[in-house]
């Protein structure tokens, strides 16, 4: 661990909490790894750590001196390993898989490699402008993704999928109540990366993440694996509402529309739940939050939540969108190849006035969809939305004879909904949930087809 300044902008940072942190959920990983009946305890375990410990984990990233393209990250390991477990099951491999079952591939998997295609067509076409570092970097991270969906597909192991869920309850867990200390007790307590105002003077709660919104998107997953994997009701009601909590104390807008997505899609649609139950249970919680309002109005409505994120922020994605489709019509088909150009110079200074966000240092374009289009083209964008779209509705029509698919399905929804208005091509951490869990889904087909 070093180079904390690009993780802590603050003074007094209590580094050795990290330590005891890495170990105590390195012991709990340890546990539930040994515990479960996983094939696959080494790949196992490390999944399990690395949603253990949200994106603070970054703070385990190994520099090799005069190699910083080459530095080690825990999520490297995770792909790297999984890319020796393909090796591993297909070349090495005595056992003989059915014939047919390399070509038992859902639909979507077409528009990714569609969209990997022209993305790395695009990048080799631009790469004066891009650079050899970040294209490698790019097309490296896209391949990682395929591998991580690839290997999660292809272990097809039941016990190391309900692994991997455990793992993210105990972490969300952890992490709702990391966030709560942050909100009413220690803003800087296990906090990495941003600090962003709430309201007033609290901050929003990051979690063991590095931005509010991953922590909140971990956590709405974790609720999905919760609606779908704990029996008892009890525990199920109370996990929810404190991951809720967890949610609405990042004071992140999409986060909290998401939340509402995914609740409602699974209390009408998945689970059956009557309309005038479910109005009735938001009505009630509308009324608290209307009365608790009251006591915060003045600092909720001079706070950056609504300054920024619901009057300056809107407008100026709104200037982003306009930005892209007001210049895609120079190269729509392959785009500009990325951020580092240009075109997206002059714009982003025109509209931020941040020469930080102009040179792409900072920022992005808050949209996947927008930003897939800008940097890789038209018919890329068209792929990369065809892509998350069919995977929902791959997941959509499985559900109803597997419950086990309403997680992949939830995420895709997740992720659908969340590259409106932020970035997540690969590998963010979203992205690779994103990845874990659409492979999973595609293990938990196989398995279904073996049987």
């Amino acid at each position: 661990m070093g180079n904390y300044e690009q993780h802590f902008s603050w003074t007094g940072v209590q580094i050795h909490h990290f330590y005891i942190y890495f170990v105590i959920a390195g012991i709990i990983a340890y546990y539930l790894t040994f515990k479960s009946d996983s094939k696959y305890k080494i790949e196992g375990f490390l999944l399990s750590f690395y949603f253990l410990t949200g994106n603070i984990n970054e703070l385990l990233t190994i520099k090799i001196p005069g190699f910083s393209f080459f530095e080690i990250q825990p999520i490297r390991l995770i792909y790297l390993l999984l890319l020796f477990f393909i090796i591993r099951k297909t070349l090495l491999s005595r056992e003989k898989n059915p014939s047919s079952d390399s070509f038992k591939v859902p639909y979507f998997v077409l528009p990714l490699f569609l969209y990997i295609s022209l993305q790395i067509i695009s990048i080799a076409v631009n790469i004066e402008d891009v650079g050899l570092p970040d294209a490698m970097k790019t097309i490296l991270e896209s391949i990682a993704f395929v591998i991580i969906l690839a290997g999660l597909r292809l272990m097809a192991d039941q016990p190391t999928y309900d692994l991997v869920g455990k793992s993210i309850i105990v972490g969300a867990v952890i992490t709702s109540v990391v966030g709560l200390i942050q909100l009413g007790y220690d803003p800087y307590f296990l906090r990495i990366g941003d600090e962003r105002l709430a309201f007033g003077t609290v901050l929003r709660s990051n979690g063991l993440f590095t931005a509010e919104y991953y922590n909140s998107y971990f956590l709405i997953i974790a609720i999905a694996w919760t609606l779908t994997t704990v029996k008892k009701n009890f525990l199920k009601v109370f996990l929810v509402v404190l991951f809720s909590l967890g949610v609405i104390s990042s004071f992140m807008r999409m986060s909290w529309i998401i939340l509402v997505v995914v609740l409602v899609t699974y209390l009408i649609f998945i689970n059956k739940v009557a309309i005038e139950k479910l109005l009735f249970a938001a009505l009630t919680a509308l009324a608290l939050v209307l009365s608790l309002s009251i006591f915060y109005y003045q600092d909720i409505m001079n706070s950056s939540l609504v300054k920024e994120r619901l009057s300056d922020s809107v407008g100026g994605r709104k200037g982003y969108y306009s930005m892209v489709l007001d210049n895609i019509d120079q190269k729509p088909w392959l785009g500009f190849g990325g951020l580092k150009n240009e075109v997206y110079y002059i714009n982003l200074l025109r509209i931020t006035q941040d020469r930080d966000r102009a040179t792409a240092t900072t920022g992005s374009l808050h949209s996947g969809y927008f930003s897939s289009m800008f940097e890789y083209g038209i018919p890329a964008a068209v792929c990369f939305t065809l892509f998350v779209v069919l995977s929902a509705i791959y997941y959509s029509t499985s559900f109803k004879k597997n419950l086990y698919f309403v997680i992949p399905f939830l995420m895709s929804v997740i992720f659908i909904v969340g590259n409106l208005t932020n970035t997540f091509l690969f590998l963010s951490y979203l992205s690779v949930l994103y990845a874990v869990h659409i492979g999973m889904g595609m293990g938990i087909r196989k398995i279904e087809n073996s049987n």
